[in-house]
């Protein structure tokens, strides 16, 4: 759920949208890892943040990168799958 943007729902969906993503940006951040939470066998959740530097590969510019994201977990027949992710930009506006 990127905002400006309809969630990408389903498994085709996340792939189209990531592919477009990253043919038009490079990414080197570092994430760090605020907050888990297992509220249950079942679900859980991250809070993260990211922070670094995008690359506009078309106008081979660069900027900051400062996002922070919440990742909602589900166990899926043991595993932990990521369920739900979101993120914002945390750069002044």
């Amino acid at each position: 759920m990127a905002p400006g943007y309809q969630p990408a729902v389903g498994k085709e969906a996340l792939e189209t949208s990531y592919e477009r993503i990253f043919s038009t940006i490079k990414l080197d951040i570092d994430f760090s890892i605020d907050e888990i939470v297992v509220m249950d066998r079942e679900w859980a959740f991250a809070r993260t943040t990211a922070a670094g530097t995008k690359y506009w590969l078309k106008k081979d510019t660069q900027e900051g990168h400062h996002n922070q994201e919440i990742f909602v977990c589900q166990k899926v027949e043991g595993a932990w799958k990521i369920a739900r992710y979101c993120f914002s930009s945390m750069k002044p506006s």
